[in-house]
């Protein structure tokens, strides 16, 4: 003993040699001599005449020796196990170190028994429960602890809800006893009696009695992970229910004693007990009331709400006496115990527990809503919970950003105040007019009031404000006549009165008010003009103070308050609105960080929707405003996404004719700040950069403004050809791909005259199309670029065939295709994957039987180039996503399969997944089992696979999608048959085929050229082919509203055109029709049969309707 207690000391040793060495010698007792060494930890951590320190390590080493030596069950399970003698000495010897003093090593010792039970209970340890129970039954308080701190351990990780099911009744009888049993301090109300026969100490500390409630907690935590208990059981809790919520309802009414003034720390001394008995009273209201509603709802109405609901106005006077009023500093640093965090806490939950009961229970809000003095006072308490302390406001001024960060909702801390706000809210939804009542009588009287200290009076009032803006923002309150003029008058006095206030948060919370209070009085400008008046004078106000007022905090809420009021402004107030914004953002931005660049951003968002026009002249500075407020976390996912948001919005409203404008002012800005993206910051900025020049881009009309690409390429391709950052590959990639697609013209006139690219280019002056053939031949090389990187190739490589195919010849083009499909080989990303398939999804809908052949003649190390293509396509098929993509591969897949060529029906590719033998013997498939046993997966042909990943597809549209009915693929089968021939009746035909002017695929003659003409005439034609087709019910020879002839602009990319749900329903319909009618019914059900599994029958079935 001595000696593992000398090597556990070397393991805390300073210096690492020491510390390793005795490592290893311990991991190399554990694999030689494993009995001697567990029962050394054992004594160790049993023993008093150890060090604590000492004693927690012990413990900690032998939890890991039980993991590799005590039983098979346990994943980390080496070698041989320890025989029963030790486990029996393990086993005892933790339940001697629960009856000790030390929560810390209580906690672990706790958690080996957990460990231990769930390999040995019942069979092997058959007295866990009798020593648990005595333990519960000791006259000690740390006993009784301990046995509570164990039973939540195994409640966690230890016990079945089998095994639970078995002890559950006295474990609730041994809990309730010890919940009506005596306390020590303070005194409580009169007992309640006891009926059972548990014997146990006369008295138990009243934080030992709060363990027991938080048992209880844990117990009922139990049945929540229990997806169907028994009758038995839920017949024992509902019979508990009562006197549990009579126990509950009893802790509600202990107090802790008063605080003193100026001795706050020591008035409060010994109330932990108290504080966590109601917490955890409250935690377990909370967790009765949502395991069994129903069982509850009696309890729940007539004992437990009226309980917290009378109790929350002591515990939020005791809040605010600590954390709102007091004066005294770094309480939580004086408060060991943590009384202080239940403080915080209670009232916290009770409001949560308020709101829960309301939202579950309609007699309850129906009691709130009938009743003004209820809401009166609900409203107070919620006033008193949402000020903000004279301390925390330091803290504001201190880090302003920090304050709009609350402001906006996005602090990840939950405050008494977020609390409060969320529960007006929510009640809001069934007594929106007696809220706003309570609040607006309750502001007009902090108004008016000349009682009390100023700025105790000046929080409230603050709070009141914010309450009432809560309300009030919400859509439910808009359009309504809230408030009588009397009261309106008296509103904008008490605006007026705190927009020139010298208390900063006083104004900035007035400024906010005052745009929502603005928003709701629009509905008032027909019958009172003076509404509108009053509306706009608020509004120059806050145009004024946000570029001008001294404080960051005011001019950032100014901001905030021009978003609400900007929809009731004329249209005449915009340019002064736009105007004010800029020199708002502009007067925020240097010192702005958080969330409050986003907050920049979205003003900024504003300013553009009020005149796209001005908002892209440089003289604005909206688009450099939108950058560098973006630059600020370049890395942060909300604010990059709100930048991409309003910087696409911009180029969405631009006209073509003011494009060119656009262009001017945003990219040269945009370049400049593309730098050699070697660190962090750089790559962010570039990445962020490179996705906005995407976004102009994509928008652009076609061709491109003058210009454009000399300005954009050069960078773009230095960093395309010698970055290694994913994302900046991708953007960049994305970027490439809008600019072949808008103006191939304008890049292959390009010319690398100035050198630029010489260092990576062998060619010293290359045209465009070779700088992108260089690029695309790094993205498509394994071993340059990695599949995260490349993920948007696919969309290049589609662009280039479709615009500079016949340039590039046969030759240059069959390697191109040659390597797009040789990458898929390897691919294992399934949205790389995706993009990739895509440029043969989109070839397969024009020439299938060309790109077959051209396919089967690309001779792989593996596989030809045909079974590499089908095998990742259809293999990946289940995970590819958006409704356009899923949209050609249905429409590729069907074409695939209606040839019925035998050089695609031979390839064999994964089916259904195959259950092992020991899943169907019920073993369970834990980690260490699932890694050495991979899935397994039926083979079957590639076309029985289509038509199962097409029926699977079919699966995922809800059963009230609101399909029409109409005839099925069945009886189209039986009026089709004999009709039906191979190529007959291909309603997905266009008028242009590339056989006409001889580009198809046989021989490897010019491959996919056809993708040229087939975008030249019209982009997509078989995607929108099936916008005209029966499906749709729409006469296929109505116009094209997409038609690109109608307008000078495109969309967004081969890939990024957005779809419908409902389309892309009436497709897969569509296509299994015609699946059938080519078949035949009786082969088509006799492949379905043959390789579909039950739940896909089960679909064809629930379709019959529709489909057979």
């Amino acid at each position: 003993m001595d000696l593992v207690a000398d090597l556990l000391n070397a393991t805390q040793s300073s210096e690492q040699s020491i510390r390793t060495s005795a490592e290893q010698q311990i991991n190399e007792l554990q694999t030689s001599h494993a009995p001697d060494l567990t029962r050394a930890l054992i004594g160790i951590g049993s023993s008093p005449a150890y060090a604590v320190p000492l004693r927690q390590s012990a413990l900690l080493v032998l939890k890991h020796t039980i993991a590799r030596k005590w039983s098979l069950q346990f994943e980390e399970f080496t070698g041989e196990p320890l025989t029963q003698e030790v486990k029996a000495q393990v086993r005892a010897e933790l339940f001697q170190i629960m009856r000790s003093s030390e929560r810390r090593l209580q906690a672990l010792a706790a958690n080996l028994v957990s460990k231990i039970s769930s390999a040995d209970f019942p069979d092997d340890w058959p007295e866990l429960f009798d020593d648990l129970m005595g333990l519960m039954r000791s006259s000690e308080n740390e006993c009784i602890r301990g046995a509570l701190v164990i039973l939540k351990e195994l409640l966690d990780d230890g016990f079945t809800f089998e095994q639970f099911a078995t002890i559950a009744g006295p474990v609730f009888e041994a809990l309730y006893s010890l919940s009506i049993s005596d306390t020590v301090s303070p005194k409580p109300p009169p007992l309640i009696p006891s009926s059972n026969n548990f014997s146990l100490c006369n008295q138990i500390e009243i934080a030992t009695k709060a363990e027991v409630i938080d048992a209880v907690s844990a117990a009922l935590d139990f049945f929540n992970q229990v997806d169907n208990a028994t009758q038995e059981m839920e017949s024992f809790v509902a019979n508990s229910i009562d006197k549990w919520s009579e126990v509950f309802a009893r802790n509600m009414t202990i107090q802790v004693a008063s605080a003193a003034e100026g001795d706050l720390a020591s008035s409060l001394a010994g109330g932990y007990g108290v504080l966590a008995l109601k917490y955890n009273t409250v935690k377990a209201i909370q967790r009765l009331e949502s395991t069994f509603p129903s069982q509850s709802q009696a309890a729940v109405t007539s004992r437990l709400f009226p309980a917290v609901w009378d109790d929350l106005p002591t515990s939020v006077a005791l809040y605010t006496s600590v954390f709102i009023n007091s004066e005294s500093d770094d309480l939580d640093l004086e408060d060991p115990e943590g009384v202080a965090r239940f403080i915080r806490l209670i009232p916290l939950e009770e409001i949560e527990s308020i709101r829960s009961c309301a939202q579950e229970r309609k007699e309850i809000r129906q009691s709130v809503k009938s009743s003004p003095a209820m809401v009166e006072r609900l409203m107070d308490l919620a006033t008193l919970m949402s000020q903000i302390s004279a301390d925390t406001e330091e803290d504001y001024k201190d880090d302003p950003n920090s304050f709009v960060t609350e402001e906006l909702s996005l602090s990840t801390k939950y405050t008494c105040r977020t609390a409060a706000s969320d529960l007006v809210s929510e009640f809001s939804d069934f007594a929106v007019n007696p809220i706003i009542d309570a609040l607006a009588s309750k502001l007009i009287a902090l108004a008016s009031s000349a009682d009390g200290e100023k700025r105790q009076q000046q929080r409230l009032l603050k709070a009141c404000l914010f309450l009432l803006e809560v309300t009030l923002v919400q859509d439910r309150s808009f359009g309504k006549q809230l408030f009588a003029t009397p009261a309106i008058e008296q509103m904008v006095q008490i605006i007026y009165s705190g927009i020139s206030s010298d208390d900063v948060f006083l104004r900035a919370r007035s400024f906010i008010f005052a745009g929502t209070f603005s928003r709701n009085l629009k509905s008032l400008a027909a019958t009172s003009p003076a509404s509108a008046e009053i509306a706009e004078k608020l509004y120059d106000a806050a145009l004024q103070s946000a570029s001008q007022d001294s404080s960051f905090i005011v001019r950032a809420c100014c901001l905030l308050s021009i978003q609400r009021f900007s929809s009731t402004i004329p249209r005449s107030r915009h340019k002064p609105t736009q105007t004010a914004i800029v020199q708002g953002v502009n007067s925020l931005i240097a010192d702005s960080a958080d969330d409050t660049p986003s907050l920049l951003v979205d003003a900024l968002e504003i300013a553009i929707k009020i005149s796209p026009d001005l908002a892209i002249l440089p003289e604005t500075q909206i688009v450099q405003l939108l950058f560098l407020s973006a630059a600020k976390d370049a890395a942060n996912i909300q604010l990059t996404s709100d930048t991409f948001e309003a910087f696409e919005l911009l180029a969405e409203l631009t006209e073509p004719a003011h494009y060119q404008k656009f262009s001017e002012t945003a990219i040269p800005p945009l370049v400049q700040g593309l730098g050699n993206a070697t660190g962090n910051d750089e790559i962010a900025n570039s990445t962020l950069i490179m996705s906005l020049l995407a976004i102009l881009v994509q928008h652009a009309p076609s061709p491109l403004p003058a210009g454009l690409v000399d300005y954009i390429f050069p960078k773009t391709a230095i960093i395309l050809m010698t970055s290694d950052d994913n994302q900046l590959l991708q953007y960049g990639s994305e970027l490439l791909a809008h600019i072949i697609e808008h103006d191939p013209d304008q890049l292959r006139d390009w010319k690398d005259t100035h050198g630029v690219l010489q260092s990576t280019i062998a060619n010293p002056t290359p045209n465009g199309i070779e700088v992108v053939l260089s690029i695309v031949a790094r993205l498509l090389n394994p071993s340059l670029i990695d599949e995260s990187s490349a993920m948007c190739i696919g969309e290049v490589v589609s662009a280039v065939v479709d615009k500079y195919g016949r340039e590039l010849g046969s030759d240059l083009l069959g390697q191109l295709l040659s390597a797009t499909a040789q990458r898929l080989e390897a691919a294992s990303n399934p949205l790389f994957i995706q993009n990739l398939v895509l440029v043969f999804a989109h070839m397969v809908t024009i020439d299938a039987e060309g790109v077959i052949g051209f396919l089967a003649d690309l001779e792989f190390s593996n596989s030809s180039g045909l079974e590499t293509v089908v095998r990742a396509w259809l293999d990946n098929f289940d995970v590819f996503r958006g409704y356009k993509e899923i949209q050609l591969n249905v429409l590729a897949l069907t074409k695939l399969y209606q040839l019925h060529d035998l050089r695609v029906e031979e390839i064999v590719v994964k089916g259904d997944i195959l259950v092992d033998e020991a899943s169907k013997k019920g073993v369970i498939l834990t980690r260490s089992r699932a890694k050495n046993t991979p899935v397994q997966y039926s083979m079957i042909p590639a076309h029985a696979k289509i038509v199962k990943l097409l029926v699977r597809e079919l699966g995922a549209i809800p059963s009230d999608s609101g399909i029409p009915s109409r005839a099925g693929i069945m009886a189209a089968a039986e009026s089709n048959e004999s009709a039906v021939d191979e190529g007959d009746g291909d309603e997905w035909e266009d008028v242009f085929n590339p056989a006409d002017i001889g580009l198809t695929m046989n021989g490897l003659s010019t491959p996919v050229i056809y993708l040229i003409f087939y975008r030249a005439n019209s982009r997509c034609l078989e995607l929108k082919k099936l916008a005209r087709s029966e499906s749709f019910g729409d006469d296929a020879s109505a116009s094209d509203p997409d038609d690109d002839d109608n307008t000078t602009r495109t969309g967004g990319g081969l890939f990024n055109d957005k779809g419908g749900d409902e389309s892309t329903n009436e497709l897969l319909i569509k296509c299994l029709r015609d699946i059938c009618a080519t078949d035949g019914r009786e082969q088509f059900k006799a492949l379905v049969t043959s390789y579909c599994s039950r739940s896909e029958l089960e679909i064809l079935e629930r379709w019959q309707t529709v489909l057979l």
